[in-house]
């Protein structure tokens, strides 16, 4: 069994990077970021079959960071909606290493301030589960 979390966190940088224009990191963003981007975080995975195949539930967390002057989510809604387009449920997973997908849902899609209103950090989190095999 190898780990289905590195197969489906290249898919999603791969699908974020293409679907919403803005750099991609994996885990933190460095203090040299634009003020727009996107976080891969939150990722999970729980084996819940093994004898025949391993399955796993996995998780992932995308969140959309937006630094700006404006008050508001409108920005970083926008883009959450560019990325819903390109990853939902009906969207096709071609995974390497004898991985396959058999479901993609989003889970939750929420709203969360910075930790200081003054700094004007917007963000978006949108929450996938996917069920991710491997023969």
């Amino acid at each position: 069994m190898l780990n289905p979390n590195i197969e489906i966190k290249k898919w999603f940088y791969t699908n974020l990077t293409s679907s919403s224009a803005l750099p991609v990191y994996d885990g933190i963003a460095p203090d040299s970021a634009t003020d727009e981007y996107v976080i891969m975080t939150g990722r999970t995975s729980a084996q819940e079959q093994g004898k025949i195949s391993y399955t796993n539930a996995v998780t992932m967390d995308v969140d959309i960071v937006i630094k700006n002057s404006n008050f508001g989510y409108k920005r970083a809604e926008t883009i959450s909606d560019l990325i819903l387009k390109a990853i939902n449920s009906e969207t096709n997973i071609t995974l390497a290493n004898g991985f396959y997908a058999s479901s993609l849902v989003v889970s939750a899609i929420r709203n969360l301030d910075g930790l200081n209103h003054l700094d004007n950090v917007f963000r978006t989190i949108i929450t996938y589960n996917i069920i991710i095999t491997q023969n």
